[in-house]
């Protein structure tokens, strides 16, 4: 096997293998926040739009090798080399929109479990960052030479054709301020977490495990880092046969954000799988258990877990350090019911009032007694003070 050949299968290879990976992990995202905790979000939906730009991507990637990815420009005829310089033209257009998509999908997918406001904001200065970075490395690819077709017929070597194109030096540059800016986003989003979750109520064990799932995102920096390296090839004047390393390490940074990014999700399909029932990302101090006295989760149904992965708006206070507890008590009082199989137990703070004698008055009517304790614990960081709030509702 040639080292031509060599390049082209290398190239094909990590799009063939990356791209079914990233469908099937977006796919199972999909599923899991569209029908199992049925919350499909912005995050979701950008992830989805970043796996369409990936599949252009690992598309043009192979078709460029069908025309001359990997090859020296003597061995190729015109026709090939500028085909296969047009191919590459769309793969760095469908990357840059690609590695956004997935950045901006981890972001927001953080923000669901983010609390502190210095969280929120360096979530909102990533995304923007990472928007600002790769609008301009894309328009600086889109628009590099004048006019655009001539990136790939330039290699015709013909005289007839005119055209200019940007200093090469321009170029480089760009590269690695983008990598400088990607890599730095991604450790980002992969550090915060161990922020996010070290306060939670959960198991120091649980912990662990959260925060390695939400940081798995910052494994797309190491393709970035190894990508440095060859960013000089772009001087190149045998380009198709230098850059094939660019291509490989941006398509494994894209494919290994969009698969970690969606994983993070999947949790409540593994649940479903293993068949456990219990709720490990919530430890609770409070008795009670799951019984109708206990002290049940903020922002969610009853009896229904609502893993770390997959909260909604309305959930997000599950897991709060803030929330202590809420508390409710409930007492009722109906008419009797032959089908009423009730009984009570230990356990249950709802007792039957009216069992022999139903209240005259109210012949078609219950009484409800509803009492709720609220407790919140809440900081400043000024002067780190903390005060307990107890709210009681009847």
């Amino acid at each position: 096997m040639t080292d031509e050949h060599q390049r082209k299968t290398a190239v094909q290879t990590i799009a063939a293998v990356f791209l079914p990976i990233a469908t099937i992990t977006v796919m199972l995202r999909i599923y899991v926040r569209g029908w199992i905790v049925k919350a499909f979000g912005w995050d979701d939906g950008a992830m989805v739009i970043s796996l369409l730009c990936y599949a252009m991507f690992c598309g043009t990637m192979i078709g460029g090798t069908l025309y001359g990815t990997g090859y020296k420009l003597e061995n190729l005829e015109v026709e090939n080399r500028i085909t296969a310089m047009r191919y590459w033209w769309l793969c760095e257009i469908a990357y840059c929109f690609a590695s956004v998509g997935c950045k901006i999908s981890v972001c927001i997918f953080l923000m669901r479990i983010t609390i502190r406001p210095l969280h929120i904001w360096i979530l909102y200065i990533v995304m923007a960052l990472t928007v600002i970075a790769g609008l301009i490395f894309m328009f600086l690819m889109l628009l590099q030479c004048r006019p655009l077709e001539y990136f790939w017929t330039k290699l015709a070597y013909d005289p007839n054709i005119i055209g200019t194109c940007m200093d090469m030096k321009i170029i480089v540059i760009m590269t690695y301020i983008y990598s400088v800016v990607a890599a730095l986003c991604d450790f980002t989003v992969g550090i915060l977490p161990i922020f996010l979750v070290r306060k939670l109520h959960m198991k120091r064990q649980t912990k662990i495990a959260v925060m390695g799932i939400l940081s798995m995102a910052c494994i797309a920096s190491s393709a970035v880092i190894i990508r440095f390296p060859f960013v000089s090839t772009f001087y190149d004047p045998d380009f198709l046969y230098a850059t094939y390393q660019i291509a490989v390490w941006s398509n494994v940074e894209a494919g290994l954000g969009i698969t970690a990014g969606s994983l993070a999700t999947l949790r409540p399909l593994l649940r479903i799988w293993t068949g456990s029932h219990s709720d490990p990302y919530y430890s609770t101090g409070f008795p009670g258990g799951r019984s109708r006295s206990a002290s049940r989760p903020l922002g969610g149904a009853e009896n229904r877990p609502f893993p770390l992965g997959s909260l909604d708006d309305s959930g997000q206070s599950r897991l709060r350090p803030d929330k202590l507890a809420v508390t409710v008590t409930t007492i009722q009082s109906k008419r009797d019911d032959p089908e009423d199989n009730y009984s009570t137990s230990p356990s249950s703070s709802e007792e039957r009032l009216t069992i022999d004698r139903p209240s005259p008055r109210l012949p078609d009517m219950g009484l409800g007694i509803h009492r709720t304790f609220e407790v919140t614990q809440t900081s400043t960081e000024r002067d780190d003070a903390e005060r307990i709030i107890v709210r009681e509702h009847v």
